[in-house]
């Protein structure tokens, strides 16, 4: 009798533990807080988070080198993820208008549900290869559209 209830109170105790291990498993939260340059900016604090609930990417400031105030007529930033070799759009913004200041940009936080793969398959970080940021602006001086790519992932 002894016997049969040490075995029993041993499987009870696996049952628990593993259990825990797989409630464990199911909460899984990859959060990268990432930082780049390119040659005339840098971008700070970007963050990516994915979960099996939500993809959420932003929150990054990005500063124009050398400048405190940079006059333009338009501003754009889009962020890419490269998920299982392919190039998605994950992030994106931009204004446009008579010489907003672009020198300093919060560019604000995309939040949704879990992103899926060509299968119907959650994502994880392991199916990123890279994650970069493509900035176009008016350059005033140059009279023409630029475009830079930041390198984050």
């Amino acid at each position: 009798m002894k016997k049969s209830n040490s075995v029993l109170k041993l499987m009870l105790i696996s049952l628990i533990i593993l259990s825990g291990c797989i409630h464990e498993e199911t909460n899984k939260r990859d959060h990268l807080v990432l930082n780049g340059e390119s040659e005339n900016w840098n971008l700070n604090g970007y963050e990516v988070e994915i979960s099996a609930e939500n993809f959420k990417a932003g929150n990054g400031i990005l500063q124009m080198k050398n400048q405190n105030e940079y006059k333009s007529d338009f501003f754009q930033f889009r962020t890419y993820a490269a998920i299982s070799n392919q190039d998605t759009l994950v992030h994106s913004g931009s204004v446009s208008g008579d010489s907003i200041n672009i020198a300093e940009k919060s560019i604000g936080t995309i939040e949704g549900g879990a992103y899926l793969n060509e299968e119907g398959v959650q994502i994880t970080l392991g199916d990123i290869s890279e994650i970069y940021m493509i900035v176009e602006w008016w350059d005033t001086s140059e009279k023409e559209n630029v475009k830079e790519r930041i390198d984050l992932y």
